[in-house]
């Protein structure tokens, strides 16, 4: 009989133990402290009682600043650290024990400031791009999840609980800016291996400044071979007058038989 109150009164302690786990956690200015309460209700006997309370998931070792004499423990399958302790209380003797923990339920500004600025220099980037209108949207999106988390973060918590609930929110807002921020990355790579609007501009330039000289060069090089085919004309002109005269001068050079009979009666008369 007494084993079977003794384990209904632990039954009941463990109850009243969680509910101040939940309710009596509180936050100072760079700490949180969790208050953990225990009661022997038993007005007869004296009894051991065990004080167990986990911490938030999120809590290391170091980040414990002071547990009393509270041992800290790993749980393996709940993967979080517990406080644990047992004690003997006498009949309706209460024990309360705190833990006082940093409070990092809270994303840095400077993260903050530093994911802000990288997408409004990647928007700034993709300016005049075939991604400029998609990058905006990303832009948009990012500052919005952003300023949610700064107002969140700027209003003080009603207490531990929401405190650590709405920096879980802020987590899983974090994670969404981080991808929408590796998204617009990817559209910089894909800008950068593409041609740009100014590059194909200088392209085309260069492609008309090269034709006009092409064609102005053609056309120097007709004048010049035109010109080039007078020249030979009014030589083969040239040449062709010169031909009679030298067949005149043969013919003036020819003897005729008269000279021939002539020249003979000459050497005779010797």
């Amino acid at each position: 009989m007494n084993r079977k109150r003794r384990h209904f009164l632990s039954a009941g302690f463990f109850i009243f133990l969680f509910f101040c786990f939940s309710v009596l956690m509180s936050s100072a200015q760079a700490s949180i402290v969790l208050k953990i309460m225990g009661v022997n209700p038993s007005k007869e006997q004296t009894q051991k009682v065990t004080l167990k309370a986990f911490l938030p998931k999120e809590i290391k070792p170091e980040h414990v600043i002071d547990r009393e004499d509270l041992d800290l423990i790993y749980d393996t399958q709940q993967g979080a650290y517990y406080v644990y302790g047992e004690y003997d209380l006498v009949p309706g003797e209460t024990i309360a024990k705190e833990v006082e923990m940093e409070d990092i339920w809270m994303i840095p500004t400077d993260e903050l400031v530093t994911l802000r600025s990288e997408a409004v220099k990647t928007a700034e980037l993709l300016k005049d791009t075939d991604f400029e209108e998609r990058v905006i949207f990303l832009k948009q999106s990012i500052e919005s999840k952003l300023n949610k988390i700064e107002e969140k973060q700027s209003v003080p918590p009603l207490n531990s609980q929401k405190h650590i609930s709405d920096y879980r929110d802020n987590l899983k807002l974090m994670e969404e800016v981080k991808a929408d921020l590796l998204l617009a990355r990817s559209l910089l790579t894909k800008a950068k291996s593409l041609p740009s609007v100014t590059v194909w501009k200088v392209f085309i330039a260069v492609i008309g400044i090269l034709t006009v000289i092409a064609l102005a060069l053609y056309f120097v090089w007709h004048k010049q071979l035109k010109g080039l085919g007078s020249e030979l004309k009014e030589d083969s002109g040239s040449m062709q007058d010169m031909m009679p005269q030298k067949h005149e001068m043969k013919e003036d050079d020819k003897i005729n038989p008269e000279d021939i009979e002539k020249i003979i009666n000459e050497e005779e008369d010797k």
